[in-house]
């Protein structure tokens, strides 16, 4: 039996999908989540995630970056700084990953719809599904071993210290990604800013606002978005989501 077999409802989601990483649907507007896999040990381990999880994961390998970027050969205020372009680095990732793959626009194959479904598509149709608020291991982990890869490839002398300041900025934007949903009323300004600049790509012009972690490669490209009139219209149509969905 195929481990990676899909639930019939899932398939039934899949196919009633109109292709475009964008507000849920009218029908979908009356769920939180789906069960996507057959099998328990993918849908539950691989395929989501407890909010905690990727700091159990990751963690190390940020303790082990910041601890090597005291002991490099290119003295600790290089490594400090290396350690912090790996932070850096990784807000760039995040903004080129969303940005691209996972509002790709092209209708493709079943296949490629399938995959951008899985990737993006889902999240916008169930947006308060809080067990895949971050990135469950079937997403995070080959990402990772990608960027292990290149950054042996370029710099193999310090690339403990650069990844692990990419895991401290992967956290910091899946705990950030996770407070901007499941936080529905932040008391704090940063708060308040992060939650009504995610609303705005989820419910009202999905293809801007991609960066999460940080406003910053938005502004440098031209694709972040933000007026009273938008994020009023976003937080209402994001409010009345959350009721519907629960």
């Amino acid at each position: 039996m195929n481990p990676f077999a899909f639930t019939d409802e899932f398939i039934e989601v899949f196919d009633a999908w109109d292709g475009e990483v964008g507000a849920p649907s009218a029908a979908n507007r009356k769920r939180n989540r789906l069960r996507v896999y057959k099998n328990s040990f993918v849908e539950n381990v691989l395929a989501t995630s407890h909010p905690a999880l990727p700091g159990l994961w990751f963690g190390p390998f940020v303790l082990f970056g910041l601890y090597a970027a005291f002991t490099v050969p290119v003295g600790a205020v290089a490594g400090v700084a290396l350690f912090f372009a790996g932070v850096l680095g990784f807000t760039l990732v995040e903004y080129l990953l969303h940005r691209f793959p996972f509002h790709y626009k092209g209708t493709g194959s079943r296949a490629a719809r399938l995959r951008l479904f899985l990737m993006h598509g889902y999240h916008h149709q169930f947006p308060n599904d809080k067990w895949r608020l971050v990135a469950p291991p079937l997403m995070s982990w080959p990402i990772a071993a990608v960027l292990i890869g290149v950054y042996a490839l370029l710099f193999p002398s310090v690339m403990w210290v650069v990844f692990g300041g990419t895991c401290a900025g992967y956290l910091a934007y899946d705990w950030i990604h996770y407070y901007t949903h499941h936080r529905r009323n932040p008391r704090t300004w940063l708060g308040k800013t992060l939650r009504k600049a995610h609303a705005v790509h989820h419910y009202s012009l999905f293809h801007l606002n991609m960066g999460i972690s940080s406003p910053l490669w938005d502004v440098c490209f031209g694709t972040f978005a933000w007026s009273e009139q938008t994020v009023r219209q976003a937080l209402k149509e994001s409010r009345a989501v959350e009721r519907s969905q629960g």
